[in-house]
């Protein structure tokens, strides 16, 4: 299930697996489970009018209605025109599962984690036909 309207409920279990704290303002969507556990969450920061940074965090978020949600936020609702994603140079999985999951990689930010380099991720709305598709959105 979907969970909507939980921002700083999803953003701190989102924190507390990242280490990443977030600063207002931010947005949330977050997945629970039939128990009403949370198993995963995504968070908006840094939205600047085009473009929207997400976290993420949990198992089982890459799956069809989140990322409609997440389409239908960023892209309906914000007219944002790209989605990025920066991942720890250590995180292994992010990094096999974001070009899986449709992004495309763009490069390196050097030490974007302190003394850790990200993968910069993004997703343009010239991708959305590929992304939908793949996702049978």
């Amino acid at each position: 299930m979907i969970l909507l309207g939980h921002d700083e409920t999803v953003a701190t279990w989102v924190a507390s697996i990242t280490g990443k704290p977030f600063h207002p303002p931010f947005t949330a969507i977050g997945a629970v489970d039939h128990d009403g556990r949370m198993t995963g969450g995504f968070v908006f920061t840094g939205f600047n009018g085009s473009s929207i940074e997400i976290s993420l965090a949990g198992h089982g978020v890459m799956h069809r209605g989140l990322w409609r949600a997440i389409i239908c936020y960023v892209f309906d609702q914000l007219k944002a025109d790209r989605i990025q994603i920066h991942t720890a140079a250590s995180n292994v999985t992010v990094r096999k599962l974001a070009p899986r999951a449709g992004f495309a990689y763009e490069g390196k930010s050097r030490r974007y984690y302190g003394r850790e380099d990200a993968y910069v991720y993004s997703l343009v709305r010239d991708d959305l036909p590929s992304f939908r598709q793949r996702w049978r959105l």
